[in-house]
């Protein structure tokens, strides 16, 4: 096992210098001259044509813009093993400062989200598999179906209809992240303050989140109920909550599992619309913000970042089945 995954993290490596280098020809070759985000052209306007000439000039020599691509990707690469990741155009900002609470926001709110919705989840689409046909499974079904098929910026929009608009409390914000005057940071009133403008984009979360897993759950569950082995189990007398619980349920957790690193994945991304429809200052907003103004440090920074945590937890993920059925054998 020791090779095997000295292997896959030089594989890792390897894809990851691929991917960079692919990610940072293709930013490279975009539309429209990145001197004029640092210039911008109502500035220009007001410049003297020498005084832009060497402005335009100072900036082309600091970014590097006068070396080939090729050159200008190994000083890049170069700089990022040393820590360096480079200064985000929109803030003239270190990259590392620029993401860093956004990031954070961005963990807090899917982790929770992730929590929630496997918490939920995992038990009723147990309980929908072992029940199938009745009434309890026909309603979740039927009710996974209408949040499949609701876009998630809709049920945020409900949400903020129902619980803001319509009712009669004032309890959910219905966009931002802290009050105007927030209390001290760090106090129980702040965090109090925190989960109430959190709780919105939350819920919506965890709506569109349930309703794929539930119908995920139950089917890997219903296969695992079918096989063989469930049957021969069953026929020695054992009790239908081992049957279920010990030797189901641990057939049914290899996809199961799957589906929980994609979410894992997903984490680190953000969810773009959703954050805009709250006004949540996460990744997603930042990742939008940065292909707009084309943001090249925050975009290879956070597209490498985001390959990285991918085949990592791939490899994780490989290491998990076989403590979850040790009849995988790492090859």
């Amino acid at each position: 096992m020791v090779k095997y995954i000295f292997r896959r993290i030089l594989y890792i490596f390897i894809v990851l210098f691929i991917v960079s280098f692919f990610f940072f020809m293709l930013f490279r070759t975009m539309p429209g001259d990145p001197v004029d985000i640092y210039i911008p052209i109502e500035m220009q306007l007001g410049m003297e044509p020498e005084q832009l000439a060497v402005a335009r000039a100072e900036i082309i020599e600091t970014m590097g813009l006068d070396r080939n691509n090729f050159v200008q990707y190994f000083y890049w690469i170069s700089a990022m093993f040393q820590g360096n990741f480079g200064t985000s155009m929109e803030t003239r900002r270190p990259v590392i400062d620029h993401v860093r609470a956004p990031l954070a926001n961005t963990l807090v709110i899917n982790i929770l989200n992730m929590i929630i919705v496997f918490a939920i989840t995992i038990p009723v689409g147990v309980y929908c598999a072992v029940k199938r046909g009745k009434a309890f499974d026909n309603i979740a079904l039927v009710t996974s179906v209408i949040g499949l098929s609701i876009p998630n910026f809709l049920f945020g929009l409900i949400l903020i209809i129902l619980l803001v608009i319509l009712a009669p409390w004032d309890i959910f914000p219905m966009f931002g992240m802290a009050s105007m005057m927030p209390p001290p940071e760090g106090t129980l009133a702040w965090y109090l303050d925190r989960l109430r403008y959190m709780a919105l984009p939350l819920m919506t979360m965890v709506l569109v989140g349930m309703a794929g897993m539930i119908r995920f759950t139950r089917s890997s569950m219903i296969d695992a109920l079918n096989m063989d082995c469930i049957r021969t189990a069953r026929a020695k007398g054992l009790a239908e909550k081992t049957v279920i619980f010990i030797h189901a349920f641990r057939n049914a957790l290899i996809p199961i599992i799957t589906i929980m690193a994609g979410f894992f994945i997903g984490i680190f991304s953000g969810a773009m619309i959703i954050e805009i429809t709250f006004s949540w200052q996460g990744m997603g907003q930042i990742m939008f913000n940065a292909i707009n103004q084309r943001d090249i440090a925050v975009l290879m920074t956070m597209n490498v970042f985001y390959a990285f945590v991918a085949f990592t937890v791939i490899l994780l993920l490989d290491i998990v089945y076989v403590i979850a059925d040790p009849r995988i054998r790492m090859g």
